[in-house]
């Protein structure tokens, strides 16, 4: 995905193609995650919990050889930084098996006609209740030149947000070992929203008593203009500054969030709040999701 511009040089961006209205489905598991959270005992019970396996299926995208390409120590050193990312929540991730599966397909190619060839291919090769990371090469260039431009973009992954007409998420060999772009797609699969989110629910309005609400319906990541705005970050506070919403508060997102769209801050981790973990833990117990979990 490249964004458009009369500039000579737009920058690179890892975007994760992720539209939250595509399945059809998200909106309503949404509505049951919300629900499950209002249940007066489910923190308490959460807390008592203990951690809940998650067995990962590894499908690696080929055209014609029978050689995995991809090191084992590779995907294996990736699920370990996935499971640092969500060691706060009930869930603890493991290989289950690694398949090879042959295809002309690309990454790019997936996202095609409102993404018809991806959800073709996950009806293909999904495997039942049971989580498929498919890592895809990548089809041409990041860059693009005519005369006059360069247009550079490159998308590390994408997911459905909490749907069930699909079990993977889908990575880019050359994002595979990227800790945050693995992290945020299997935050979407697990029911989290971009930090930035506002075409199912409405932009966050600073409005404390509707935070639920709104945006991410997330009240501990605060209104984040997205990234059309990242101009305003500085980078090294780790902060974005001088921007304002139309009520005149100020813009002040978590630059370091699995969930949203910014570059790394070396200053800090990425990480999850207290109130995606909710979200994730709350979707696990859902019939949509505990269907993946393994309690033997």
């Amino acid at each position: 995905m490249c964004l458009t511009a009369f500039s000579q040089v737009l920058e690179t961006k890892n975007w994760c193609l992720s539209r939250c209205d595509l399945a059809g489905d998200e909106r309503t598991n949404t509505e049951l995650v919300h629900l499950q959270l209002e249940n007066d005992s489910i923190s308490k019970h959460l807390a008592k919990r203990k951690k809940i396996k998650v067995p990962l299926r590894v499908g690696i995208i080929q055209t014609d050889t029978i050689d995995v390409e991809i090191p084992e120590l590779t995907i294996r050193k990736a699920i370990s930084e996935l499971n640092k990312s969500f060691s706060k929540t009930n869930l603890v991730f493991y290989l289950k098996r690694t398949d090879v599966i042959y295809s002309e397909l690309k990454l790019e190619d997936l996202s095609e006609d409102l993404y018809r060839p991806y959800d073709a291919f996950s009806f293909k090769y999904d495997l039942p209740n049971t989580i498929s990371i498919y890592i895809f090469d990548h089809r041409k260039e990041f860059c693009e030149r005519t005369s006059t431009t360069i247009s550079c973009g490159r998308t590390g992954g994408f997911s459905y947000i909490l749907s069930d007409l699909t079990s993977n998420i889908i990575m880019s060999r050359f994002d595979i070992s990227d800790i945050k772009i693995l992290a945020h797609e299997m935050g979407h699969f697990w029911g989290l929203y971009h930090t930035f989110e506002e075409s199912q629910y409405g932009r966050d309005d600073f409005n404390n008593d509707n935070c639920d609400q709104l945006g991410d319906r997330v009240c501990d990541t605060p209104p984040d203009p997205g990234p059309l705005y990242e101009i305003y970050v500085n980078y090294s506070d780790c902060e974005l500054l001088n921007f304002k919403h139309n009520n005149g508060r100020d813009y002040k997102p978590l630059i370091e969030n699995n969930m949203s769209y910014y570059k790394p801050c070396y200053m800090r981790e990425y990480s999850f709040t207290p109130g995606q973990i909710e979200i994730v833990n709350a979707a696990a117990t859902l019939p949509l999701r505990i269907k993946y979990l393994d309690f033997n």
